[in-house]
Order: C-alpha cells, then sequence, then structure tokens
C-alpha cells in the first residue's frame, strides 16, 4: 500500500509543471506594448501614474493607476495580458472592488518621472 502511495505521488508531482502564462508574464520589460505605455506616461507626468501587475480572473494582467497622493480621483481600470491586448474594463464601482480586495497582492513595477 506505501507503494501505491509514494508511486502515485511521484506521478502527481512529475506531471505538475509550472504555469506557462505565468513564466511568459515574469518580465514584459522588453515588449514594445509596455516601452510604448512607458513612454506615453514619461511624457506628461504632471500627474504621478504608475503601471501595476496584478491577478484577474487568474491571468496575470497590467494595468495603470494615479498614485499621486494629491489627486482625488475615481479609478475605471483597464487590465492588459502579458502581449497588451485589453482583457477586461472595469466599471467604477468594480475597480473599486478590485482595489479594496483584501489579500490582493499586486506589484507596482513602474512609476513614471518628470
Amino acid at each position: 500500500m506505501k507503494k501505491f502511495f509514494f508511486l502515485l505521488t511521484s506521478v502527481l508531482l512529475l506531471s505538475c509543471s509550472d504555469d506557462d502564462d505565468l513564466k511568459q508574464c515574469s518580465d514584459v520589460s522588453g515588449q514594445d506594448w509596455y516601452n510604448d505605455l512607458k513612454a506615453e506616461l514619461d511624457a506628461d507626468c504632471s500627474t504621478q501614474i504608475s503601471i501595476f501587475k496584478g491577478n484577474y480572473g487568474g491571468e496575470t494582467v497590467y494595468y495603470q493607476l494615479i498614485t499621486d497622493p494629491t489627486v482625488n480621483f475615481q479609478a475605471m481600470l483597464e487590465f492588459y495580458n502579458c502581449e497588451g491586448d485589453l482583457v477586461a474594463e472595469l466599471s467604477a464601482e468594480e475597480s473599486n472592488n478590485y482595489l479594496n480586495e483584501s489579500g490582493r497582492m499586486d506589484e507596482k513595477i513602474y512609476t513614471c518621472s518628470e
């Protein structure tokens, strides 16, 4: 019986693989769409805006958010996938729900600079 569990565990471990989508999304810094987005933000950085990497619906996404503490705004997020394709446009309420979600581990990956 122990041999069966060991064999089953070995098969399961060997059949598991890393999520290829997450590997591809680990670094978008060399992609044209991302570099174009950064250049657009840097062209007019009178209001500080940052690019974040997060997870929406089990997919790695990227979005912009005003991070200037002097600006009062209503977020309406647009999520882009690793290839720069728009995958979701959230309403103000959906954006607030997303941003206020507990345990969210989004990473700020870029902030415009003047």
